[in-house]
């Protein structure tokens, strides 16, 4: 089926597609900000396990609200 004839059978159906709105930044940097120091240097590999420790924090849209992730 090509795209005319599915527009055809929605408009004939009442069927109307959903445009999700458009995402907004979450955090806002503050204009005088430092940035933290990389302690790492971005060398994830350890000699031994517990040497290096890093996190991370995710945001999850879900029907409920925003879901945080954090490890």
């Amino acid at each position: 089926m090509n795209r005319k004839r599915i527009a055809h059978i929605m408009r004939e159906r009442g069927i109307s597609g959903v445009t999700r709105r458009g995402r907004k930044s979450l955090t806002r940097p503050a204009k005088r900000a430092v940035p933290a120091p990389d302690l790492i240097a971005r060398d994830f590999t350890a000699p031994a396990p517990g040497m290096k420790l890093v996190g991370d924090i995710t945001y999850i849209p879900t029907d409920e609200g925003w879901l945080y992730l954090a490890t």
